[in-house]
This record gives structure tokens, sequence and C-alpha cells, in this order.
């Protein structure tokens, strides 16, 4: 499915294991504050990620995995 009309650039998939993933169709370079890739248990909870993805930097700050560099930050919140 993509998600052109809510969020132009972005494919969303259903994940193996259940929940959603959406991958930018065009990436963001290494180091950007943007992610890549976003994912969600639900469809709601994706488009919440996604929503704060399209605000950039005026997005409160996402957790990290312990250990994982801040530029890493490709899985959305944890």
């Amino acid at each position: 499915m993509t998600a052109t009309g809510r969020f132009p650039g972005w494919e969303i998939i259903e994940g193996a294991g259940g929940g959603y993933i959406a991958i930018r169709t065009v990436l963001v370079p290494e180091h950007s504050p943007l992610s890549n890739v976003r994912c969600g248990a639900t469809l709601p909870e994706l488009f919440e990620h996604l929503e704060e993805e399209t605000r950039g930097s005026r997005a409160a700050p996402r957790k990290t995995l312990a250990g994982e560099p801040a530029h890493r930050r490709s899985f959305g919140a944890v």
C-alpha cells in the first residue's frame, strides 16, 4: 500500500511479525535527523510516527536503543 495521499514519499507495508513499516521512497542522508524507516504496531500508531517525522526538527526527540548513535534513529520510538 502507498501513503501518497496522507504521507507522500512513504511506502507502507505490513510487517512479517505484525504491525506496519513505512519506508521513504527517496532516502535521506545517513546523518540527517530524519528517518528512512518508521514502524508502528497499528496503522494509527504508524501515522502518528509519520506525522512526527513530517514536523522534522520541531518534533520531540525520539528515544533510541541503548548504545545506538543519535544519528541512527530510524525505527521511531522504542
